[in-house]
């Protein structure tokens, strides 16, 4: 027999309010708007990725989904050969990690 009606919505509401923790949480170690501002930083506003998540602090896991959310949305783009991949910021991002760094 299957769960009840109010064993079901409850383990609803507990993924639901899991993943919005989950999402609104910082990444471990750093964000992503904590790597914009060290683009930001960097000559040319670009860094290698090694080394851009040396400076960020994130695991792996962390790093590579923050990058995609800020390539995604236009604020970095992702260049180079595979494996010899730089993060170069780009005016949007650029504008975004100012706004970040006056507050």
């Amino acid at each position: 027999m299957g769960q009840s009606k109010a064993e079901s919505f409850t383990a609803y509401l507990e993924e639901k309010q899991r993943l919005e923790k989950q999402r609104s949480a910082p990444a471990a170690g750093g964000s992503a708007l904590a790597l914009l501002s060290e683009l930001a930083a960097a000559p040319g506003r670009q860094l290698t990725l090694p080394e851009l998540q040396a400076a960020s602090g994130m695991s792996f896991v962390d790093f590579s989904q923050a990058l995609k959310r800020l390539a995604d949305s236009g604020y970095l783009t992702v260049i180079g050969q595979p494996g010899r991949e730089s993060a170069q910021l780009t005016n949007l991002g650029a504008d975004v990690a100012d706004l970040v760094r006056s507050k």
